[in-house]
């Protein structure tokens, strides 16, 4: 079947997602003018390159048997779902990060991407963990899960006064 994935692949498409989130966190603090949601911005930035590290550190420490063995998948399905959801992950069908920046108009917009990047994210990592086993690091792909999701919290509430403070204006 070839819809087989490794745990080294997996881990190598989790390093491109957060390379791509970095880019994009970056390249939209920098078009950004409010200072608490470029802080927030780059704070996402810096988180994303944390994540970046751990994926690396998890393909360099797979054992040689697991570097070519195939994820834990019988039926074939969370790989295929993986592969599409890599495929269609926001920060991966993107061109480069400062289009899409460019593309946004207000700061709504910048957050409503970094929501939804967020939010693949938890999709695509969980089925990593369900695929992963424990020595091939499924403990640390459940803290980047627990992560993403104190991301969605910390977007949620800029995304809040942001809306509030546009109504407060209207």
């Amino acid at each position: 079947m070839d819809q087989i994935l490794t745990a080294d692949e997996v881990f190598g498409i989790g390093v491109e997602i957060e390379k791509n989130g970095y880019a994009f966190y970056s390249a939209a603090a920098a078009a950004t003018a409010g200072m608490e949601i470029k802080k927030l911005l780059l704070d996402l930035a810096t988180w994303e390159t944390k994540h970046i590290e751990t994926f690396m550190a998890l393909r360099e420490h797979l054992s040689p048997q697991a570097l070519n063995e195939n994820l834990y998948d019988p039926g074939g399905e969370i790989t295929m779902y993986l592969k599409a959801t890599a495929d269609s992950h926001v920060f991966v069908k993107s061109s480069t990060m400062e289009k899409l920046t460019a593309e946004c108009k207000t700061p709504v917009d910048i957050l409503n991407i970094a929501m939804s990047f967020e939010k693949e994210s938890v999709v695509f990592y969980s089925l990593v963990r369900e695929a992963v086993g424990a020595a091939s690091g499924k403990g640390d792909v459940e803290k980047i899960i627990h992560e993403e999701l104190t991301h969605i919290g910390y977007i949620t509430r800029e995304l809040q006064k942001v809306k509030a403070a546009a109504a407060g204006r209207a």
